[in-house]
């Protein structure tokens, strides 16, 4: 049991566990074009950030990439600057026609309360966000 009355009775890690096809096709893609560090794992792979975050890929799912929402999501400084690094690694992100949002020339999706937002998507089609906050 995660929760008691006083709280946690130990620190707790949450991470996403991320569904792939092909594990060497999507550590090419986290790793390589998006950046992070990869380790094995039981059952998988973890590719981490900073901060302690980690994503888990769970290798050979048939239906990887099928679900319609974001599985993951990436807080950055500056999504604006962030996506165009990524665009010149080849990461495809979604544009006006794949998402419901009004999109600036980057791609992004800015809230009445200053979340800025991109979505792309992993070799399987999973679909991940980036986001920053206006300062």
């Amino acid at each position: 049991m995660l929760m008691t009355g006083s709280g946690r009775p130990s620190p707790v890690h949450i991470a996403p566990v991320v569904a792939v096809s092909d594990l060497e096709r999507s550590r090419k893609f986290y790793e390589g074009q998006l950046g992070l560090d990869g380790a094995a794992t039981p059952g998988g792979w973890t590719v981490s950030g900073d901060y302690g975050t980690v994503i888990n890929l769970l290798p050979e799912i048939p239906d990887a990439g099928s679900a319609g929402w974001p599985v993951a999501t990436f807080r950055v400084d500056d999504v604006s600057a962030t996506v165009r690094e990524l665009r010149s690694r080849d990461v495809p992100f979604l544009g006006p026609d794949d998402i419901p949002f009004s999109l600036d020339g980057d791609g992004v999706s800015t809230d009445q309360a200053g979340l800025r937002v991109a979505w792309m998507r992993d070799p399987d089609g999973n679909i991940l966000t980036i986001y920053s906050l206006s300062s």
